[in-house]
């Protein structure tokens, strides 16, 4: 029998269908109807369901708090989606369920590998009177996730009885801990910290470099067998942020690496917070199973004492190195080739703990699923609006081996269409510039404020900007609401705005391959402005790298040519060089440009764009406006251009009052460098602290 077509069953059903679920979901937002409020809860804990789909289940269930919605909060905890697992954690908070979530919060704390879950982790348990089960931040490898933490730390610390206990929290002896505990005696006392010994690849990789695109092709450099010469020293690196840098770490061990520095390597990756899974699966996905079994069994079999290349690995955890052995045994060889060292080892061996899902309550559709009997699922196929849930359905049908389609209704609900507008062409306003500048030589002539897509700034913002005589912008190819606004231009208006752009790239074939995206992507003709981004290097500027940004040049791809850097060093001296324009940081924060940077671009000539003139809001005070940050940076001689990056027609419209009121009076000078002097010592015990790498 089929479902009748006007059953809210006939409803539920689209919920099936991957094109039409978020559509579905959301048209049943606020129902108490049980069963949209199954199917809703059925498709948040699909593990199949799409991001976008749970995340509108999230939302429809926001005014629920029945039970099972509630108990579908408490399982989003562990959907494959990150933005789910930070949705569900700032639902638990909303929900002020924070005590009973608190097993699942923890456990994503010590275990998830996006640093962006477990910031939204500290933030729902601190909300909590468990204070204690914060303590696994204090020495997370993301700064963010530890800042998080020291926030809360601060606030609770603010009242010196707290402090004591507050400090209880750190006592784990890791670097990171000490460091946090240094922060917060800096932030409630003014007591500057001792300095402590930080990591400097430098001392110990002779082929280093921060620039991570330098240290890849350092490492391409070497070839096979300066890579196979210093595997003592890539096992380092084995979980280097940068892909690149990893990719020929990976190569160079599953090409010559020695049973020992595959223990090595594998003993690295033993912190689930790091995301290794990726690495250790680049690691191993293919590689012979002689090969794993020689491998497995010697890190099984060896002798308790390190050798001198394990010791000094800073991050290896023999038992980690221990546990994957073992794990190929069954897998690559025989376990009874090995059974004395397994049994030997088990003790040592760190259990596998996988998340078990506490028991679905009775009435749930899952528990009612599980507890289906070949009779009932017979009379469900049968009459299939004597169950709520499609769930169920499906399991009857599976047992009675019908398709669930036959009992779908014959005219398949649909949600209410949401009519898609085409995006219609942008006409912008002839562009009535405000002290307008040119960049380089040869270059464009532009605004002194431009715009950046960073923060997802709605189209009708660039558009605004444009009509306050903005024509500069600043795009990278995630910025998706910008090159909107750039694809919906005619061709003409398009020729009229500015855009700068960039790369990370330290290799000539793939600078040219980003210039090409961004003019496919944005429907240009011509780049005005590119920079080598983020140079932290010199020998990231290699011969050919500059032949190729001259052959963009000659080419028309490219109107003019710099770099960006965060180094006055190195801005300096690529002035003295001839780039033109240089990008670097100023702000009231961080001044040194205005003594080591700017007066050789006022003797040059070179254009200075300045960026993070607001610190990333950090340097914002009521005793100012957010406008005069760029006021300040504007003002200063040597500067030519700045971009603010608004996330809002509202940040827009305030920060656009440095284009079209640029003087910036004494007395509001004097409050911005008060707050940015002080800004500067905090940034300072910051990166010494929190921030620090160790």
């Amino acid at each position: 029998m089929r479902v009748p077509n006007d059953h809210p069953l006939a409803r539920t059903y689209t919920l099936l269908d991957p094109d039409l679920n978020t559509a579905a979901a959301e048209s049943f937002r606020g129902t108490t109807e049980v069963t949209e409020r199954e199917g809703l809860v059925e498709l948040l804990l699909n593990r199949e369901t799409s991001a976008t789909a749970a995340s509108a289940a999230v939302r429809s269930l926001e005014a629920d708090d029945s039970p099972i919605a509630r108990d579908a909060i408490v399982r989003a905890l562990n959907s494959p989606h990150p933005s789910i697992r930070i949705l569900a954690a700032g639902e638990a908070v909303r929900r002020k369920m924070i005590p009973d979530t608190s097993r699942e919060l923890v456990r994503l704390l010590t275990t998830d590998p996006f640093w962006q879950v477990r910031r939204a982790t500290v933030n729902a348990l601190a909300e909590g009177a468990q204070r204690e089960l914060l303590i696994p931040a204090s020495n997370d490898p993301h700064w963010r996730v530890r800042y998080a933490l020291g926030q809360w730390l601060e606030e609770w610390g603010r009242d010196p009885g707290n402090r004591e206990r507050v400090l209880g929290l750190l006592l784990t002896p890791t670097p990171h801990a000490t460091r946090l505990r240094d922060y917060l005696l800096y932030s409630w006392t003014g007591e500057v910290p001792a300095e402590r010994t930080a990591n400097d690849p430098q001392s110990w990789c002779p082929f280093w470099d921060w620039d991570p695109a330098v240290l890849a092709r350092n490492l391409e450099l070497l070839g096979g067998a300066g890579r196979r010469d210093a595997l003592n020293t890539l096992i380092r690196l084995v979980n280097h942020p940068d892909e690149r840098v990893r990719a020929w770490v990976i190569l160079a061990l599953r090409e010559d690496g020695t049973p020992e520095q595959w223990e090595g390597a594998i003993g690295s990756l033993g912190d689930p917070r790091e995301d290794t899974a990726p690495v250790l699966d680049a690691l191993t996905r293919g590689v012979e199973l002689d090969r794993i079994e020689e491998i497995a069994k010697f890190i099984l079999c060896r002798p308790s004492a390190l050798p001198p290349v394990l010791e000094t690995l800073p991050g290896y955890s023999q038992t980690i190195a221990q546990a994957w052995a073992a794990a190929q045994a069954g897998e690559a060889f025989p376990a009874e080739d090995i059974r004395a060292e397994l049994e030997r080892l088990k003790s040592d061996i760190l259990p596998s703990s996988p998340y078990v899902a506490p028991p679905f309550a009775p009435d749930h559709p899952h528990a009612r699923a599980a507890s289906l009997t070949p009779d009932r699922a017979k009379e469900l196929v049968e009459t299939p609006t004597l169950e709520t849930s499609w769930f169920v359905l499906s399991r009857a049908a599976k047992m009675c081996r019908v398709p669930v389609w036959k009992l779908a209704p014959e005219t398949p609900w649909k949600p209410p269409a949401t009519p898609r507008v085409a995006a219609e062409p942008l006409t912008l306003p002839p562009i009535t510039l405000v002290r307008p500048r040119q960049i380089g030589p040869g270059g464009p002539i532009v605004s002194p404020l431009g715009v950046s897509g960073h923060y997802g700034l709605p189209v009708e913002g660039y558009v605004r900007a444009a009509e306050e005589g903005a024509n500069l912008f600043f795009w990278e190819p995630n910025y998706a609401t910008l090159t909107r606004f750039m694809t919906r231009l005619a061709p003409s208006d398009r020729r009229g705005v500015h855009m700068l752009v960039g790369t990370f790239e330290a290799d000539p074939a793939k600078i040219r391959k980003d210039v090409e995206r961004a003019l496919r992507n944005m429907k240009l003709e011509r780049l005005s402005i590119f920079l080598i981004f983020w140079t932290q290097s010199w020998r990231r500027i290699t011969p050919d790298v500059r032949e190729e940004l001259e052959a963009l040049k000659r080419d028309g791809l490219v109107q003019v040519f710099g770099l960006s850097t965060h180094n006055r060093g190195i801005a300096r001296d690529a002035i003295l060089e001839g780039w033109n324009p240089v990008m670097v940081r100023h702000s009231a924060a961080h001044r040194k440009a205005e003594t080591e940077v700017f007066p050789f671009a006022q003797e040059r000539g070179t254009s200075i764009f300045t960026f993070n003139n607001t610190c990333y809001g950090r340097l914002l005070d009521p005793s100012f406006r957010p406008s005069d940050c760029f006021r300040y940076t504007l003002n200063t001689p040597g500067v030519s251009a700045c971009f603010t990056a608004p996330s809002t027609m509202e940040y827009l419209e305030e920060n656009l009052d440095a284009l079209r009121n640029p003087e910036l009076p004494d007395d509001v000078r004097e409050r911005l460098l008060k707050r940015g002097e002080w800004m500067y010592r905090e940034d300072t015990i910051f990166r010494k602290t929190v921030r620090a790498e160790v």
